[in-house]
């Protein structure tokens, strides 16, 4: 009967728990490619569905998720939110989002009305014009930040959050707030993305990207999976050579 020595041993621990690891990160890559893909295929199936009409008769319609929407009511200036580090063509910036009161009814839908740059200084903050009396806004459904990473969860302090969960805004703003943010999509006519009349700039290019990101995951996952079975050959080859 054979039995190992310390050092075969403590290699044998270590080269098990480098293939471990290297297919753990496959997995987590092919998990990755799965839901991103899904979310995509839905995002094309719905790009050219007529869009939903949000309002106070409908407010309890399930709405999917990446859906086309259009809304009619009043913002309220007050409720404007600063989502802070959000680059745009490598300039820092806040997403302005405001909530639009929906006609004939108390509840509002929470508008990401797009991108402005930050001031130089820290302490300031953008300017943003908010248009008065009743308007019309087209866009895209997405949930809320109900699942983010972070090492501790922060508290929203003002108007400048980190991130944006449906049950902070409604304690925060007292708000009867729809369960979804509608990514605002009207802009300059024949300029897809382009500042408009309030300064801000409506590209969503990120979140819409035009490939399908699954097939950066799945190139992803076979690399895990070639660095495993190259971590199985060293470890096959220093067993023989012990």
């Amino acid at each position: 009967m054979t039995f190992l020595t310390g050092a075969q041993a403590k290699r044998l621990a270590i080269s098990l728990a480098l293939i471990a690891a290297c297919l753990g990160m496959a997995r987590l890559q092919w998990w990755r490619a799965q839901t991103r893909g899904a979310t995509y295929e839905q995002q094309q199936a719905t790009a050219s569905a007529r869009p939903m009409v949000l309002n106070a008769a409908r407010r309890d319609d399930p709405v999917p998720p990446w859906h086309p929407v259009a809304a009619h009511g009043v913002w309220l200036p007050n409720s404007t939110i600063f989502l802070d580090n959000k680059m745009y063509r490598q300039r820092v910036g806040y997403q302005v989002l405001t909530a639009l009161q929906l006609d004939g009814s108390l509840a509002v839908v929470l508008v990401n009305r797009g991108w402005v740059a930050a001031p130089r200084l820290r302490s300031e903050l953008p300017v943003v014009t908010t248009p008065g009396g009743a308007v019309s806004v087209v866009g895209i459904a997405r949930p809320f930040e109900d699942k983010v990473f972070e090492l501790g969860q922060s508290v929203p302090d003002g108007p400048v959050w980190q991130h944006v969960r449906e049950r902070d805004y409604r304690q925060r703003s007292g708000l009867d707030v729809l369960p979804l943010i509608v990514l605002q999509s009207d802009g300059v006519p024949g300029v897809p993305g382009g500042p408009v009349a309030d300064g801000l700039v409506r590209d969503w290019s990120d979140v819409r990207g035009p490939d399908n990101p699954a097939w950066r995951h799945i190139g992803y996952a076979i690399m895990w999976v070639v660095f495993a079975l190259m971590a199985i050959g060293y470890s096959l080859v220093a067993w023989k050579r012990a």
